[in-house]
């Protein structure tokens, strides 16, 4: 898996925010992102019918399948995008939790575009 890993990898970007409140009376908050971290990833598309049987519940047009190592677990819990080929991705989310299979060495992620 790891001469596949390193064959088949590709850039992408994952972007992280945070909320900060600017008036706790109010309620008003605002989310500041920070600078997005390249990380290598394999990329493989999902047909409609994979998109229905892997994300249950989820809408979506288009949707990938990740495969990242185990290291970079914290930084896709903590994302709030991710680019792929100047598109922008939302990952799975259950409860406010990031939905990943872990497989030895290696996380796979299942991410969505959001319609609109």
């Amino acid at each position: 898996m790891n001469k596949l890993f390193s064959q088949l990898s590709r850039n992408i970007r994952v972007t992280v925010s945070r909320e900060i409140v600017l008036d706790p009376y109010d309620k008003t908050t605002e989310i500041i992102e920070l600078t997005p971290i390249l990380i290598r990833a394999m990329v493989s598309d999902l047909i409609f019918s994979q998109i229905q049987w892997k994300m249950p519940g989820i809408q979506a047009s288009q949707a990938k399948e990740i495969i990242v190592q185990k290291k970079y677990r914290a930084l896709l819990e903590l994302s709030s995008r991710i680019t792929i080929n100047n598109e922008d991705y939302y990952g799975w989310r259950v409860n406010d939790k990031m939905q990943m299979r872990e497989e030895d060495q290696y996380l796979r992620v299942y991410i969505y575009k959001k319609q609109v």
